[in-house]
């Protein structure tokens, strides 16, 4: 077992800001939809090129599991097990979490058996992560897809800002959003009309998508 840089509060910070910034740019590209999603304390995500994850985050402690179809550990003979071995190590508390929440969004059919099928792991608490993994196994194994979510505030929206190709208007809107979130976790935001100008689209559809994403988080439209 090795220990990882990413504590909870960090990773919630940037899963919540990479959320937010779906949630703004879905609007003007709905084939994306499906990339980002919470599900209550689950946030899911997937490249749409054969690579998804799952964390979730369980008062002081998180769990995520990945799966990248083009691992070579997903040529092991007794695939049906692989899931266990990326939590030796792990407390009973995560594993149960883990059963419980992350790996039934990765389950796949295996030999007429459904089952968890991932190919790395990560858990941690308010003070640090852990992996089975090397950062660098962790990363090519799945966990790249959240790898600006790993990355402090200014950097991860620099990057969200190039991905997404954001205007300044586009980005501004999501560093007020983001911070009125995370000033207020647990309370229900409101954009404003305002807010909803600065999406920068009319398109119905997009800005339904954009709705539906920032319902997920808790932040609702006027």
């Amino acid at each position: 077992m090795r220990t990882i840089n990413l504590r909870k509060q960090e990773l919630w910070n940037g899963c919540i800001l990479a959320s937010i910034a779906h949630a703004i740019m879905v609007s003007h590209y709905r084939e994306i939809a499906n990339e980002h999603s919470w599900d209550g304390i689950n946030y899911s995500i997937q490249d749409s090129e054969g690579t998804r994850g799952t964390i979730t985050f369980n008062n002081d402690c998180y769990v995520g599991v990945f799966r990248n179809d083009r691992s070579e550990r997903l040529n092991k003979i007794e695939i049906s097990k692989i899931h266990s071995e990326y939590f030796i190590g792990a407390p009973n508390s995560i594993k149960q979490l883990a059963d419980k929440e992350a790996l039934q969004y990765v389950l796949q059919n295996i030999n007429n058996e459904i089952i968890p099928l991932i190919t790395t792991a990560i858990w941690g608490n308010n003070k640090q992560g852990f992996s089975n993994d090397s950062l660098e196994d962790f990363m090519d194994n799945g966990g790249f897809l959240i790898e600006n979510q790993m990355m402090n505030t200014e950097d991860s929206i620099r990057e969200w800002k190039e991905y997404y190709d954001m205007t300044e208007a586009q980005c501004n809107l999501l560093k007020n959003i983001y911070n009125r979130k995370i000033k207020r976790t647990n309370e229900n935001l409101c954009l404003t009309k305002n807010d909803i100008d600065l999406i920068g689209t009319r398109d119905l559809q997009g800005l339904n998508e954009s709705k539906i994403a920032f319902e997920e988080i808790g932040i609702r439209w006027v």
